[in-house]
């Protein structure tokens, strides 16, 4: 007996030896860093508050968020972290969730200057938000405690006012000139057509000398009577405006509104629109009048000199009274917003409107020959 209890004894103390021996053999090969960096930054969470007037034109703010909303440099020569993009003036940088990742587990630190001078040093937690405009620099800590890079970080937000029109005024020379219309103007004069209506992908559109509506879809050798799904009494023959664009529900297809007077209505003008398919396969489609009903409350009243264009992920129809009305259900209805304005220095009503492919709305007073470049920052 007493010779197994020696040999269990010496069993135990050989094993806390080597216990002992790998302890220590960890120990030595933990490694701790002394290079460390920024590897990444982004904003998480950014409050927006916006400014918004009511169609009583009653001022009002609601609160909506911005997620990861632009992309950051991280410049590593001159420690620095800043965003290209803009972020809308009407943001919150006072209360910011941020995501930010170090190289080799650094610890990061955000640093606020104290009343006293001195650093106010603390820990960077996801989850707590940071006051950009108090931050002094932001902190990155070695492992090893040898040392820190520090950053400055500078998060850049439009001067100009958000979610509202911007007009610029600009000279005659500055204005796009749309080649294809004055190109498909000339075809449809020669064609024997009263007016041209408009185009699209691949159909163009004009009335005949009896006010009939006309197709071409083989670049204007030949023209026929479009299909309409009610009667042609309801067209509008007189100050109409066209506007088409690729539906975005279908390949190949133009999403096409024809929008104008019509004496069968007192008050509000005719809305016509039309699919329009042109794959391989496509059945030819017709124009559909959108019933007055549809509309309710929110027609698009009668005006002189109508305009309508496609802005902005919108449509817009402007005329002679003095606004802007919008359509983002596809002209079913029209109504006027504090986000889309005229400029308030323009001298005429008697517009003339136009957009061109880097995202402006332009206008033109016809009697003044004043040009106003548009725009609008989300």
């Amino acid at each position: 007996m007493k010779r197994y209890i020696s040999t269990l004894c010496t069993m135990l103390v050989c094993s806390m030896l080597v216990t002992s021996c790998l302890k220590d053999s960890d120990e030595k090969n933990v490694q701790y860093y002394n290079d460390t960096a920024i590897a990444s930054f982004k904003l998480a969470l950014v409050n927006r508050y916006v400014h918004t007037t009511s169609s009583t034109g009653a001022d009002s703010v609601y609160k909506s968020t911005l997620s990861d909303p632009v992309v950051f440099t991280i410049d590593q020569q001159q420690h620095k972290i800043y965003n290209t993009d803009s972020l809308p003036s009407d943001v919150d940088i006072n209360h910011v969730l941020a995501t930010i990742t170090s190289k080799n587990s650094g610890t990061v630190v955000v640093n606020y200057p104290a009343s006293d001078g001195q650093d106010s040093l603390l820990y960077y937690n996801s989850t707590d938000s940071i006051d950009f405009e108090k931050l002094q620099d932001l902190r990155v800590y070695a492992q090893d405690g040898s040392g820190y890079r520090s950053y400055k970080v500078t998060i850049n937000i439009h001067k100009a006012q958000t979610n509202k029109m911007i007009w610029e005024q600009k000279s005659i020379a500055d204005l796009p000139i749309d080649t294809k219309k004055t190109m498909w103007e000339q075809i449809a004069i020669n064609a024997g057509m009263k007016q041209l209506i408009g185009y699209g992908t691949v159909e163009t559109y004009a009335y005949n000398n009896e006010d009939q509506l006309m197709v071409s879809r083989d670049n204007g050798e030949t023209w026929t009577a479009d299909s309409l799904d009610e009667d042609a009494t309801w067209l509008p023959t007189e100050n109409f405006a066209f506007v088409s664009w690729p539906f975005a529900a279908n390949d190949s297809t133009d999403y096409q509104l024809l929008v104008g007077v019509n004496n069968n209505n007192s008050t509000a003008c005719v809305v016509w629109r039309k699919i329009a398919e042109y794959s391989k396969h496509s059945m030819p489609s017709k124009w559909v009048l959108i019933p007055t009903a549809d509309h309710g409350k929110y027609y698009l009243p009668k005006m002189d000199n109508l305009n309508l264009v496609r802005f902005n992920s919108a449509v817009l129809a402007i005329g002679t009274d003095k606004k802007i009305y919008v359509s983002r259900d596809q002209g079913i209805t029209w109504k006027t917003s504090s986000k889309y304005t005229l400029p308030d220095e323009l001298g005429t009503n008697n517009l003339s409107a136009t957009t061109d492919d880097d995202g402006y709305l332009w206008l033109v007073g016809i009697d003044t020959g004043e040009v106003w470049r548009g725009m609008i920052i989300e």
